[in-house]
């Protein structure tokens, strides 16, 4: 009897001559002939009783096949290509359904006219430079994040209690202590089994039982990949660098010195601090968590006491106890009183009278102070805090906290509240040395107390081979005399004043003689009549917190020969005056404190609020057009504006400034069409405009414009004429062009526009005096149908979180983002495509799609003015707290601020 190889070997010989068997073309031929003749014999008395529709092109053709489908006479293979096309087709699927109920929705005929010829360089190189700057924007965090580079990775198991192991595809190596762990390596505890991982800047990874976790290094910092169990990480400070926790549930952890513990499991993770600060991202929401806190990925994960998640530490008593120590410290910190708002302030009134600049700050002193006190007196009483401040204050170089905190505090003692700075302008145009200037609640000693100081802090300047500024005080500035300097060379001086209860210091003598002059009659500057002062005035009215006010009226006008210097610089400024940009008059930033809150705002005033950006934005309103917008949107522009008639009419003056050839070209084809940019497309439109990605990217960007109309049958009409000179114009040229195409669905008409040369479509419906457009008809329809059923953005709680309590009830403009959805198809793409990478990365990568927070900037106009702000740290533009004083660039600003600042 044969054996099973013996068979193996037969069969192997059969099937290989069947492979090499060489069979003649024509005989080929013949038997595909035979078989496609036998198809049509058994297909012939089914197509009979179908229409004669030999090829499928359209959603005409296709409803023709229905009757036939649902009386069960159409062929197997049309039939599967129909229920497939009535899955993606929303008219022809609806068409599907009428027909079940013996109600059958007509197709409409497609009017073909001919297109406009597009350039197709253009739309080439367009769309290149649209995809190179989207992906260059999208893949440079992922390079940057997960590329593998870094440095080497240095981690060491210090100790490995029960079964430990290193866990490869196909083998599992036992782990004890000492041993390196590489980058990618995976490390996994059996049941009971503990372990401890030592990282090479100090940080410390303790292991629960039945967990596992693999470590990565690139250019951001190491991240720990915890594929699942429990973990607490005493984090070391990481300099530059941060520490990351990846749980692969679209969820990261980041820190750069804390204590924490990180809890993966099947429907999710826990994540809590027992000492520090932690930033954890989740499906594109960013969450802060404390000393105490805890958060959760999944609603279904039930949340627990701290010192419960941990209770599995080898060191859970410890951190029972700091947790109880901090929680309290938190709280009694989180009553300390802040700086109240100051209503006035007597500095202003002395600036001098050409102030371009002035900012101020309210003094810190007393809730710094009182917050250092009750935390020694919480460290003397509690030896876990003692610990945790040690480790503390271990990390920190040069002279510690309670010498900074003394010299703060009495210094603190001397000042009033508030410290207020002013840069001025000189009789030739430019900016002269800056004014400090403060109230002194104890001005006896004062002087006494700065020359100790800098006494204590001149040695350590000289060990570190630094140079200062010399401070000399003057007893009367008016009798005082400039330190001579030689020619060529600026006196690196600076002059300190102490009268009575103020203060000021200037590197220049003059800047004291004038406020010498002004105290000495008791008086205000002449700084007090000017509208610069009371706009700053204004904000104390209000209640101020931090001020940064600039005149940019002053600034532009010493700016303006700069500009028209160049060729073309008259043109350049003409248009930036049509613009608004020139009629800039004044800038404010404040930021204010309230129920643990920080509220910060720029403001931009101008001089002519007639023309240009401030005649266009109009004041607070609602903003229907957003209620065609989804909650899963990825990006939202929305505005409204005064009247779209003069905001073409500026443009249109712009172009003319700019380029009168193009402007007399322009006027030549709307009467050679019989066609008005004013009267026949922005006259129908209304004052709301949206647009929003809202959807996939790919394989077709799902945007969408949502436009108010007045007068839909004008712009419709004008549309129509539009699209027939277009057409008209591809005929010279052989092309195709627009083809229009109607649809009723649910009594509504939806448009399509296609253009057959460049493989493009628009399609648009108007509902409720607006205009709704997409790139598919089942994306406007859904657009339409989400707003009768409420499922908008303005309902969701993603941009409603970010919504500010600032009492006002609309904007005037907003932008808001949330790109987690939209990055995660090119996150994974990314990371399919990284096949050098470990897995653990290429899950990392599909993960940090979700670790974009929404964000919502939004302006209000108010007549001569715009106010604008942001409601998260590092917005959109950069309207955060510390980078709002660049709101003037977003402005295309940045060219005056920079020359009228010149010296």
């Amino acid at each position: 009897m044969k054996s099973n190889n013996d068979f193996d070997a037969i069969l192997d010989n059969a099937t290989a001559e069947v492979r090499n068997e060489q069979v003649e073309p024509t005989i080929v031929k013949e038997a595909a002939e035979r078989v496609w003749a036998r198809l049509a014999v058994a297909a012939a008395p089914l197509e009979d009783h179908i229409p004669a529709t030999k090829r499928i092109g359209s959603c005409s053709d296709f409803q023709s096949l229905i009757p036939a489908y649902l009386t069960g006479t159409l062929s197997e293979a049309r039939s599967l290509l129909l229920v497939d096309h009535t899955h993606e087709c929303i008219p022809c699927r609806k068409a599907m359904n009428a027909a079940r109920s013996r109600k059958m929705v007509p197709a409409k005929k497609a009017i073909v006219k001919r297109p406009y010829r597009l350039q197709p360089v253009v739309l080439r190189w367009g769309i290149a430079a649209a995809l190179v700057i989207g992906v260059g924007l999208i893949a440079l965090p992922f390079i940057q994040r997960y590329a593998p580079l870094g440095g080497d990775l240095e981690a060491t198991v210090q100790a490995a209690e029960g079964q430990v192991f290193q866990i490869a595809d196909t083998r599992s190596t036992p782990v004890t202590g000492g041993e390196k762990l590489q980058k990618g390596e995976r490390i996994r505890t059996a049941k009971d089994a503990h372990a401890f991982v030592r990282l090479g800047d100090g940080s410390v990874i303790e292991m629960k039982d039945r967990s596992e976790f693999s470590l990565s290094k690139n250019w951001l910092g190491t991240t720990i990949h915890l594929d699942r169990g429990a973990i607490v990480v005493e984090a070391a400070k990481q300099g530059k660098q941060h520490l990351f926790v990846d749980t692969g549930d679209n969820s990261h952890v980041s820190v750069t010195g804390t204590v924490f513990s990180v809890n993966s499991g099947t429907k999710g993770s826990r994540v809590s601090v027992i000492e520090g600060e932690v930033h954890l991202d989740h499906a594109g929401s960013e969450r802060v968590l404390h000393s105490g806190e805890q958060a959760t990925t999944n609603a279904a994960i039930e949340r627990i006491p701290v010192k419960d998640e941990v209770a599995w530490s080898r060191k859970a008593a410890h951190y029972a106890e700091t947790l109880a120590a901090l929680t309290s410290l938190n709280q009694e910190l989180g009553n300390v009183a802040q700086p109240g708002v100051r209503n006035s302030t007597h500095l202003l009134d002395l600036m001098p009278e050409n102030t371009i600049v002035y900012a101020a700050l309210p003094n810190l002193t007393s809730t710094i102070v009182e917050s250092h006190r009750i935390m020694q007196e919480r460290i003397n009483q509690n030896a876990a805090l003692r610990e945790w401040w040690g480790k503390e204050e271990g990390r920190r170089q040069g002279p510690n906290v309670d010498q900074i905190i003394s010299s703060i505090h009495e210094f603190g003692d001397y000042l009033g509240d508030e410290i207020a700075v002013s840069v001025s302008m000189d009789e030739k145009g430019e900016p002269d040395a800056p004014l400090v200037l403060a109230e002194l609640k104890n001005s006896v000693g004062f002087q006494q107390f700065v020359e100790q100081q800098i006494a204590k802090y001149a040695g350590n300047a000289q060990a570190n081979n630094q140079t200062r500024a010399a401070i000399r005080f003057v007893a009367d500035p008016l009798t005082a005399t400039a330190t001579a300097t030689e020619p060529g060379k600026k006196a690196d001086e600076l002059y300190v004043w102490i009268q009575n209860d103020l203060f000021a210091a200037s590197p220049k003598l003059n800047q004291l003689q004038d406020l010498a002059t002004i105290v000495q009659k008791s008086a205000t500057s002449n700084f007090t009549n000017t509208a610069f002062h009371d706009r700053i005035a204004q904000v104390y009215q209000e209640g101020a917190g931090l001020v940064v006010a600039a005149n940019l009226e002053r600034l532009i006008e010493k700016t303006k020969p700069e500009l028209t210097k160049e060729a073309g610089g008259e043109q350049r400024a003409s248009a930036l005056k049509q613009l608004g940009i020139l009629n800039l008059k004044y800038f404010v930033l404040d930021q204010t404190s309230a129920e643990g809150k920080t509220h910060t705002r720029a403001t931009v005033s101008f001089n002519e609020a007639q023309r240009g950006i401030p005649s266009w934005l109009a004041a607070p309103g609602p903003m229907g057009s957003l209620e065609y917008i989804s909650p899963d949107a990825n990006v939202v522009a929305g505005f409204v504006v005064k009247d779209p008639v003069k905001l073409v009419d500026d443009l249109l003056g712009v172009i003319e400034t700019v380029s009168p050839d193009l402007r007399k070209n322009l006027d030549k084809q709307q009467a050679d069409r019989g066609l008005d940019i004013r009267r026949d497309i922005a006259a129908p439109l209304g004052g709301e405009f949206a647009f929003a990605i809202d959807g996939p990217i790919l394989p077709t960007p799902s945007w969408k414009m949502v436009f108010e109309v007045h007068d839909s049958a004008h712009l419709q009409q004008t549309l129509e004429r539009v699209v027939g000179e277009i057409n008209n114009e591809t005929v010279k040229h052989g092309k195709t062009g627009l083809i229009w195409d109607r649809t009723d669905l649910d009594g509504r008409t939806y448009y399509t526009l296609k253009s057959a040369d460049f493989g493009v479509e628009v399609n648009y419906t108007y509902v409720n005096g607006y205009v709704v457009m997409g790139p598919s008809l089942a994306l406007v329809e859904r657009s339409v149908d989400s707003q009768k059923q409420g499922y908008t953005l303005l309902r969701s709680a993603r941009f409603t979180a970010g919504l500010p309590a600032d009492g006002n009830t609309n904007f005037s403009a907003l932008f808001y983002h949330n790109l987690a959805p939209l990055v995660r198809p090119f996150a994974e793409r990314i990371a399919n495509s990284a096949g050098n990478l470990p897995q653990e990365q290429q899950q990392a990568i599909k993960a940090m799609a979700a670790d974009m927070p929404p964000t919502l900037a939004y302006a209000y106009a108010q007549g001569d003015s715009i106010t604008f702000a942001a409601n998260t740290e590092g917005g959109p533009f950069g309207l955060s707290p510390a980078t709002l004083l660049g709101v003037p660039n977003s402005l295309e600003f940045q060219h005056i601020l920079q020359q009228g600042m010149k010296k």
